[in-house]
This record gives structure tokens, C-alpha cells and sequence, in this order.
């Protein structure tokens, strides 16, 4: 083998401002630029390890200040002349880095390998997750590639383990809608529906729930897409569509397995939730969540699926129905305007930002929910149904919590502003 006669030569370098005062560049020294040599196999092989171990220094570095700053989600989006990452905190994307085209595909390939996806499969979008130990906070990683014109664009969903189980006063919950879950909870059987937009908080939810329930005397399992997280004296169960375990084939299963409470990830199709309404009409307690807007809509939802109103009725015992807002920073002195009872504006503070909340004045989530408990009441129009307009009157009349009340609550209690509550529809 010849000898290597080396110069200096660097490596793709970051360009984020704030990740290269933390980064030392590294470099290949002294590699001869001749021809021959770049093109031969000792060089080839020097150069790609080399990237490599960059790229995952870099990828480190990137879930490293994603986490520091509490994101739930990384975008690594490729265009014509760079790779842009972006990372969503509270809801809002901002970008954090841009990185030179030349050395996105070491990157893409660290993710892709630690993700357990197919590195030569470039055409078509993949799933893949991945767990890893940042700064001795155990993260489990949702990985999400598709194909775009310049490239896979990839997002890493971040599910941080120590931010799970929260009670749920911590969740935005006052303590009427607390008494109002647990008296659903409390029942022995029917169907809990926890609903909302993706990225509203559900599964903080129906996990805040399964832990409140769970005991030595019953049997919890789950059926998920995917478990997002694991809960020691729960059964659950992994979604594979590949091999023919979908929510139906598993939720049939489930049924032979004596369970007292049933958590499932998602009714999406009219099977499930006809065997959802099965489980929960033979005595058992069903948990799931829906992609709806508001309380009201999931009955709507499970009417347009087909399901005679006679069996919603009997099984459905509650909805809840949540969107998220930023939380005021409680690190510095934000504007706050409420409005009292007689319409009055009352200013707070007129400073807004420090270095925490990064000059928003927010820093943090937390929700805001419609609880809909179903009584004997509801019931009834629910069998004769009409029209949504009819049964949400009716619900406020049963003492439905709706958006505007806890909107109202958190406003009142300093927790969030009437501006952050008003930017959402409906608000």
C-alpha cells in the first residue's frame, strides 16, 4: 500500500451561528489533492468514515439543541442550493441550521440506519423510530421520510418519556373538568373518546388517564400505531400492517384476552369502531382517540360511519376535545389583557420576552378542552338525532365545558393570554 502524503483539507462545516461556537470542525490533514490517490480505495474509505462520524456528530448536535429547547418535532427539509432544519416549539417552526447539500446524504444515512429503515430506498416514504440518550434524558424518536423533488425530506418526531405522565391539573385541566373526567373514568363500561387535530396533546391525555386507572386488579391493554410510549403493567400492542395486525384484527384479539379497560390508538375506519362499540356494550371500558374539532363532531363522526344512533347512545359516556395554546413565560413580565365583567380592558405588564421564551413571552403548552359527559338527557337526542346546532345547545345546557369556559379559565389564572386563545377558530 503507498504511503499517504496529506495537506490540510476540511469537511462540509454547519452554518448555524449558535451550534459553531459549540462545534469543533473537523479535518482531514494533509490529504494529498492528487487524482490518483482521491480516487483510490484507501482514500475513498478515509473520506467516507470520516463523513460519517461527522454527520453523526452533527446529527447529535442537532437533537441535542432541539431538546434543550422542548421541540416535539425536527424538519430536515432539502432544497436547490442547501438543507434547511427547522424545529417546531410550542406549535411555531423556526429554523435553527442550514447545512451544504454535499453532506446531507451522510446525514440522512446515520437517521436512516439508526431508524431502521432502508438506506437504498430513496422513491418511496418510510417510517422508521429510533430511542436515544441526550444529556441523560431518554428520548424515543418517530423517523419520516418522503420523497420530494430536491431530495427525502426527513422529520424526526420527539416523544420525551420524562414529559409523559403528568397529572391533570398540570395538562390545563381545572378542577371541575378533573371531577367531570374522573366520574366518566369511574364507569365500568362505555367509550371514552379523547379528540382533536393531530399534534393536540391526545396522547398526553389518554396516557395521563391509563395511569390514573391502572391497579393490580385490571387488565389494561392497548392496541397502538405506534406505542409511543411504554407503561409497566399495561399489556400493549404494536400495530404491524405488513403482516396483516391492524386495529380491527387486533382489537378481535384483544377481546379473548379478559380485558377490563381498552385503550385503542385511533378509531380511523368504521370497523374498529363498530368493534370499539362492541367492547364497550359487553362490558368494558373503552378509551380511543378521533380526529375532530370539537366534542359534538365525534357524534357526528361516528353517525357518518354508519353506526345506528341507538348503539352511540347506549355506549358513548363521554368526549374530550382539546387544542393547544402557549403558555405565558413565568420567566419574564408579559402583556396580559383580560377583559372583566364589564368589558373593561385590565393590563397586566407591558414588558414582553427575556432569553428563556427567546423574546416571545411564551414558553410551553398547555390545553384547552371541551368536556361533554353524556347523561340521560343526551342520550335521548342522541337516539332521535337531528342536526349538531340541537345537541351542542342541549350540551351546554348539561353543563358541557366547552372551549370558551376553560379558554376563560386560563386566561383568568395568568396561564395563557385572550390573543393566544383567540388565534384559534372557534375561540
Amino acid at each position: 500500500m503507498n504511503n499517504i502524503i496529506l495537506e490540510k483539507h476540511t469537511l462540509p462545516v454547519l452554518k448555524s451561528e449558535k451550534l459553531l461556537k459549540r462545534n469543533k470542525l473537523l479535518t482531514i490533514q494533509n490529504i494529498n489533492k492528487d487524482f490518483e490517490l482521491e480516487n483510490s480505495k484507501e482514500y475513498k474509505s478515509i473520506t467516507s468514515n470520516l463523513h460519517e462520524d461527522y454527520a453523526r456528530i452533527q446529527f447529535k448536535e442537532i437533537l441535542t439543541e432541539a431538546i434543550h429547547k422542548g421541540a416535539s418535532d425536527i424538519h430536515i427539509e432539502p432544497f436547490e442550493d442547501e438543507i434547511v432544519i427547522r424545529i417546531r416549539v410550542d406549535g411555531q417552526l423556526s429554523k435553527i441550521l442550514t447545512i451544504a447539500t454535499e453532506s446531507y446524504s451522510f446525514l440522512l444515512t446515520v437517521i436512516k440506519l439508526d431508524s431502521g429503515m432502508n438506506i437504498a430506498e430513496k422513491r418511496l416514504p418510510q417510517d422508521g423510530r429510533m430511542e436515544k440518550k441526550i444529556n441523560d434524558i431518554i428520548v424515543d424518536i418517530r423517523s419520516s421520510t418522503i420523497p420530494t423533488i430536491y431530495g427525502e425530506k426527513m422529520v424526526l418526531r420527539i416523544l420525551n418519556r420524562q414529559s409523559l405522565i403528568k397529572e391533570k391539573s398540570e395538562l390545563g385541566f381545572s378542577k371541575p373538568a378533573i371531577e367531570k373526567i374522573e366520574n366518566i373514568i369511574n364507569k365500568k363500561s362505555g367509550i371514552l373518546l379523547v379528540t382533536g387535530s393531530t399534534g393536540s396533546g391526545k396522547t398526553t391525555t389518554v396516557y395521563s388517564i391509563l395511569n390514573d386507572l391502572l391497579n393490580s386488579k385490571k387488565n389494561i391493554m392497548t392496541i397502538e400505531d405506534p406505542v409511543e410510549y411504554k407503561i409497566k403493567g399495561i399489556n400493549q400492542i404494536q400495530v404491524n400492517d405488513k403482516i396483516g395486525l391492524t386495529f380491527d384484527v387486533g382489537l378481535r384479539s384483544i377481546l379473548r384476552q379478559d380485558p377490563d379497560i381498552i385503550m385503542i390508538g385511533e378509531i380511523r375506519d368504521a370497523e374498529t369502531a363498530k368493534i370499539a362499540i362492541r367492547a364497550a356494550s359487553t362490558g368494558h371500558l373503552v378509551i380511543s382517540t378521533m380526529h375532530t374539532n370539537n366534542a359534538i363532531s365525534s357524534i357526528n363522526r361516528l353517525m357518518e360511519m354508519k353506526l345506528p344512533p341507538y348503539l352511540i347512545s347506549s355506549t358513548l359516556i363521554g368526549v374530550i376535545s382539546q387544542k393547544l395554546v402557549r403558555k405565558i413565560c413565568n420567566n419574564c413580565n408579559h402583556g396580559i389583557v383580560i377583559k372583566n365583567d364589564v368589558d373593561e380592558e385590565i393590563n397586566i405588564n407591558t414588558e414582553l420576552g427575556c432569553d428563556k421564551c427567546e423574546d416571545t413571552g411564551y414558553y410551553g403548552r398547555t390545553a384547552i378542552y371541551e368536556i361533554l359527559e353524556i347523561n340521560e338527557n343526551l342520550k335521548h337526542y342522541i337516539n332521535n338525532w337531528t342536526n349538531s346546532c340541537n345537541i351542542a345547545s342541549i350540551a351546554i345546557g348539561n353543563e358541557m365545558i366547552t372551549f370558551e369556559d376553560s379558554a376563560r379559565y386560563l386566561i383568568e389564572n395568568h396561564i395563557t393570554t385572550q390573543e393566544e386563545c383567540g388565534l384559534l377558530e372557534g375561540i
